[in-house]
């Protein structure tokens, strides 16, 4: 205990320190100390000095509206909901008279609203309470189903959760945590990146059963009973300021030439003189193709050629951007700085020309297709990708149209 009351006396004098030099005042009044610890019995508690004053130690404590007790049972905090969660309950039972009251969808968005918001707010925390710690909110959440749809007190509540097209608290703690758990996997730089997907201490917890895992551990066991163990979150990327400008710079020496008219040999002849005369930068070759069972892009540098497979709903300008895409991306790494990228898709550089008039603007792709044997839609996001297979009747333009109604 004296390690770690030196540990933090220290931490809390860098604190003052760091409040006085930059005009902040830190409260005696309104700070106060929680021992977290499991052991039973009398066991003495950290003395820590602010300002020359002793920090009170207190059994519990709120911090951004999540009360900490000092054993994390998170009891005191699920009864203060509950008892938040009632009082604006009493607000659905007015609205809900059978006279003059609101209509079910009106009921449900205001129970959403004021009342599953609280229960779901912070749920990523006090979820790692015990079962029959958690099931007091249950009562709550069926009371509020119960007011919005009319139903019986003797109505199952698996019927509500049908009615309502509302699961229950426990799932829907599993999936903001999931969703939770994602979004760090999905960010690197997060601060608890390393430990929610690397937790500690796995051995203790598995072998102390009464002991309540972390939640790295908590979304681990849940993953693995889902099987979602090979899920894979792309990277976040760090998006481009509004007040970037993008200079992208066409070059188009066979645009005063007529295709039907100009020989193999004039355009071969173009293409030397302008390698002579961009001499210094390096070379990159795109292109993508689309034939009936295969849609593919390929970047070509001067040691390296990268061919991937893309999804069959893709189109060819899908294709063609993804190769320019690909290139960007390789160039990134490289040392070198000079290069120009060659590309057949004139559709392409039209839209990346356009898109530059409307760089502060997140891009949405969408794009439908129709073969012999199926008639499918795409939605391209930055981080995520949506197909769907449509029925075989449907047109080109009802593809088209339903991809824009997707996005």
């Amino acid at each position: 205990m004296s390690f770690i009351e030196r540990q933090l006396q220290t931490a809390v004098r860098n604190i003052t320190c760091w409040a006085n030099k930059n005009g902040f005042i830190i409260s005696n009044q309104k700070t106060s100390c929680v021992h977290f610890c499991k052991i039973r019995g009398i066991h003495p508690h950290p003395e820590i000095f602010l300002k020359d004053t002793s920090i009170p130690v207190v059994s519990e404590a709120k911090f951004l509206g999540i009360i900490f007790d000092d054993k994390l049972t998170f009891k005191p905090h699920i009864l203060n909901l509950k008892q938040k969660c009632v009082k604006t309950l009493n607000l659905l039972k007015i609205l809900s008279n059978t006279s003059w009251g609101a209509d079910f969808q009106s009921l449900l968005k205001i129970y959403k609203s004021l009342i599953l918001s609280k229960l779901d707010y912070g749920c990523m925390i006090y979820g790692s309470a015990s079962k029959s710690v958690l099931q007091i909110l249950d009562p709550v959440h069926h009371l509020g189903l119960r007011l919005a749809s009319g139903a019986f007190r003797t109505s199952p509540v698996h019927s509500l959760y049908v009615i309502c097209g509302v699961p229950c608290l426990q799932f829907r703690r599993q999936t903001l945590s999931l969703k939770y758990y994602f979004r760090i996997k999905g960010d690197s730089e997060h601060p608890m990146y390393d430990r929610v997907l690397h937790p500690l201490f796995g051995t203790f917890y598995s072998n102390k059963k009464s002991y309540t895992p972390s939640f790295g551990h908590r979304m681990r066991f849940l993953i693995q009973d889902l099987d979602m163990e090979n899920v894979d979150i792309l990277a976040k990327e760090e998006e481009t300021p509004p007040w970037t400008e993008r200079n992208i710079a066409v070059i188009d020496d066979f645009s005063k030439q007529i295709k039907s008219l100009t020989p193999d040999s004039v355009y071969l002849q173009l293409f030397y003189s302008h390698r002579q005369q961009f001499s210094t930068y390096e070379a990159v070759f795109t292109d993508g193709s689309k034939t009936v069972n295969h849609v593919g892009s390929a970047v070509v540098f001067n040691h390296l050629t990268i061919a991937e497979k893309l999804h069959d709903y893709c189109s060819v300008f899908t294709a063609e951007i993804y190769a320019i895409l690909k290139a960007l991306h390789t160039i990134e790494l490289q040392d070198i700085k000079k290069w120009i990228i060659y590309t057949d898709s004139k559709s392409s550089v039209e839209a990346l020309l356009y898109s530059q008039q409307f760089s502060t603007y997140e891009a949405v792709f969408t794009d439908g297709s129709k073969t012999v044997n199926h008639v499918g839609c795409a939605v391209v996001f930055n981080h995520l990708t949506i197909a769907e297979k449509l029925h075989d009747y449907c047109s080109v333009f009802t593809a088209e149209i339903y991809a824009i109604l997707k996005a």
